[in-house]
């Protein structure tokens, strides 16, 4: 048989389906199936039960096709399907639609090894096309491998194992037989010793039957759990009763016993306890601006600071995680600012620090995570806005890298957000946060190239963080985030009115990134109300609420005016490539403006119209280009890192240097090409050039957020208002000055929730 991969079969009902021809019958006569809804057929037999995402029906079945014809060809596949296993869509027996996630195959089904003479043999072969296309699918892979110093243990064979103890194997690598693999049952190597070094093809087996339990749910916001090295207890950031400051509190696993840890005034955050279980490292914020890191012994509640870091503190991130020798301490961020960022690597003894990574101009990596048995760090580099990629670093077992990180590419991922990875305790998969199917899921995946990640359904949406203890124990972070468009009265405000803000368009949803027509009458943004991201409008006051777009992507948005006010401008990652589209103000037909393969997102019009400016990573890292609104050749504008620009009457435009969330605010006049540097506490894309100067909102002390302007006559900045709730990113103006919008987390709110024996070791 060589290498040949053995034919299988899967029954259900009165049905079987040939994985390796396509072919489906019933009672043993052939049933015709056309090539697409045949495949579309395989993708759901071979999910076991699992939801098949849209995304993922999308890349694999109708790659390069129009948004339209997609939605099209999938409810005509579907329709097919059902019709010819008499299934019914409102009360199915075979396959279940999942609301805006995507299909799943509910019926009991058993896969049935084909010996080979069957499996080359067809009675009556349909057209040829789906055995083409499935051949391309059983394509090996063509990866190569990664083999820091002497291990394989970055890019080891694709050994997709359960959850009940994991095998991997150092030998040959394959590619899963089917798109998203196989359960270990379907492998039946005749005459293979069955050992951890011939386990092949496997994927993770999610149960259905997880227990969601509260571990700590009081009012305010956690963030950050980490587990003690037994599993016995949790370190967790929470705001407090009164919600008034982030100290570190512990909770012990089954109890109500909770211990509050540290009691300073500054914000502490993102905790790791240490593998010797004896103190826990965490991230203090400065009495203005930046952070630093401590560690608590646990035995006399002793504090001791290591190092100050430039960080503005963002709770519920994560910057820190040990080495499991103890002796060292790896962080996300940089030195100083003028320092890229990356992955730093500290002695807790000395205090000696140095880089282990650094991101490319632009980018950002946070939230380190080392595996238990210290052969690499997995971590995050965010890319652009909305898409971000877990890379994983191998490492020596004295510190130091032993090689450059090998980014993690994962099907159906290339335009997603990935967050906060944690490694399961035998440091083979994965598991993180992705906003993918719309709402923020946990994953699970292998920590190699070309794993197929499987979607943790059962455990509800809104999971934004999670930690996996020794004993296999889940620790997830559950928000509920409502963000909601604010109005910011500026003629009151001037007047000394400390209740010049409010609220204009409201849910239970997510509504940012306002931005005003320019005669002043409407409003344009971002809201997930329908599901997916999409842009919408409303007039100023909040009436006449319209969806504008219905891209069916999780990240849709960035609206912006024509000048005439008839057409808004905005990005999304439909197509997989992020790029700028056009929209009648009304809604319609959309247009892509740009088309290459690299980022176009944030785009703004200018005054007269003619032009669009936009961010783009074209040239390796994202500067401000623009591209005639009518269609054309991109102009490079920035050159010394730009992000975001928003532009004014004249010629001058802003943008950020970087897509930092705090940054350094830049203007640029476009005839002089003068580039000026107006502010290093902006946060992203909220800044806004007004004909008497630049308002922009800051990072304050403490996590708070202020309003300041900086008038055009020049001079410093000054203060306007401080807001009395943290601001969403992203603020719009009238052209008359007169009324500020912005998004503000109107509740937010976050529990910590327990799932007993998730890793069965």
């Amino acid at each position: 048989m060589g290498s040949e991969r053995q034919p299988i079969n899967y029954q259900f009902g009165v049905f079987e389906f040939s994985a390796n021809t396509g072919e489906l019958r019933k009672n043993g006569i052939i049933v015709r199936l056309a090539p697409q809804p045949a495949l579309v057929l395989k993708m759901l037999l071979a999910q076991n039960g699992g939801i098949v995402c849209r995304e993922d029906l999308q890349l694999e079945v109708w790659k390069g096709d129009t948004i339209v014809d997609f939605e099209l060809g999938l409810n005509r596949c579907v329709a097919r399907i059902r019709s010819v296993l008499s299934d019914d869509a409102d009360t199915p027996r075979y396959v279940e639609t999942i609301p805006r996630l995507g299909y799943r195959f509910i019926a009991p089904v058993k896969i049935v090894p084909v010996p080979q003479r069957q499996g080359i043999q067809v009675a009556a072969a349909p057209d040829p096309a789906p055995a083409a296309a499935f051949e391309a699918i059983l394509a090996p892979e063509t990866t190569p491998e990664v083999v820091p110093q002497e291990s394989n243990r970055l890019a080891p064979p694709q050994v997709d194992a359960p959850l009940e103890g994991p095998s991997r194997s150092p030998g040959r690598k394959w590619r899963s037989i089917l798109f998203y693999g196989l359960p270990a049952a379907v492998l039946i190597l005749v005459g293979l010793f069955w050992s951890r070094h011939f386990v092949r093809n496997r994927t993770v087996q999610l149960r259905s039957d997880y227990s969601v339990g509260p571990l700590f749910s009081e009012p305010g916001q956690t963030g950050s759990p980490s587990f003690s090295p037994d599993g016995s207890k949790v370190v967790f950031s929470w705001s407090g009763s009164r919600q008034d400051n982030f100290d570190l509190y512990i909770r012990s696993i089954g109890t109500q016993d909770t211990t509050r840890l540290t009691k300073a005034p500054e914000t502490d955050y993102s905790p790791a306890w240490s593998p010797d279980g004896k103190s826990i490292a965490f991230c203090r914020a400065g009495p203005r601006d930046g952070s630093s890191i401590w560690v608590i012994s646990l035995s006399d509640g002793a504090e001791r600071k290591l190092i100050d870091v430039p960080w503005t503190p963002v709770v519920g991130s994560r910057f820190l995680t040990w080495s499991p020798d103890n002796r060292r301490l790896v962080f996300a961020g940089s030195m100083s600012e003028d320092k890229a960022s990356g992955l730093l690597e500290m002695e807790v003894a000395t205090g000696a620090t140095r880089y282990l990574t650094k991101a490319q101009a632009g980018s950002v990596e946070m939230h380190p995570a080392y595996a238990p048995d210290g052969h690499a760090i997995a971590f995050v580099r965010d890319i652009a806005r909305g898409i971000s990629r877990i890379l994983v670093l191998p490492m020596n077992p004295e510190g130091g890298a032993a090689g450059p990180p090998v980014p993690l590419s994962w099907p159906g991922f290339e335009s997603s957000n990935v967050a906060r990875p944690t490694w399961t305790p035998d440091s083979s998969y994965l598991l993180f946060a992705s906003n993918r199917n719309s709402e923020q899921y946990l994953w699970i995946a292998k920590a190699e190239q070309g794993a197929a990640p499987q979607l943790l359904s059962t455990l509800g949406p809104g999971l934004m963080d999670a930690a996996i203890s020794s004993t296999g124990d889940l620790a997830m972070v559950r928000e509920r985030l409502d963000i909601d468009i604010f109005k910011l009265d500026m003629d009151r405000l001037r007047r000394g009115d400390s209740t010049a803000t409010v609220p204009v368009v409201n849910s239970n949803r997510l509504e940012t990134y306002p931005n005003v027509s320019p005669d002043g009458l409407k409003l344009a943004f971002e809201s997930n109300r329908s599901g997916f991201t999409e842009i919408w409008t409303s007039n100023v006051d909040g009436t006449n609420l319209t969806q504008i777009t219905s891209m069916g992507h999780p990240i849709t948005g960035s609206p912006s005016w024509s000048p005439d006010n008839r057409t808004i401008a905005f990005d999304s990652r439909a197509g997989g490539v992020p790029r700028i589209y056009l929209v009648p103000a009304g809604g319609g037909k959309v247009e892509a403006l740009t088309s290459s393969n690299e980022m176009s997102v944030t785009p703004a019009w200018s005054a007269d119209g003619a032009w669009i400016y936009f961010t783009s990573d074209r040239t390796g890292r994202p500067e401000v280009w623009r591209i005639p609104s009518s269609g054309g050749t991109p102009q490079q504008v920035s050159t010394t890192g730009g992000f975001s620009p928003s532009t004014s009457a004249g010629k001058m435009i802003l943008y950020s240097a970087n897509r930092s969330w705090v940054t350094t605010l830049k203007s640029l006049n476009v005839e002089t090409r003068e580039e000026k540097v107006l502010a290093t506490d902006a946060i992203r894309r909220s800044y806004y050039p007004a004909a008497d100067g630049v308002y922009y909102i800051a990072a304050g002390a403490g996590g708070h957020f202020l309003l300041k302007f900086i008038p055009s006559a020049g001079g410093a900045a000054v203060t306007l208002y401080e807001f009395p709730r943290r601001t969403a990113e992203g603020m719009g103006m009238s052209r008359d000055g007169r009324s500020l919008f912005f998004g503000e987390a109107e509740q937010l709110n976050t529990d910590l929730q327990l799932v007993r024996d998730f890793w069965r070791n």
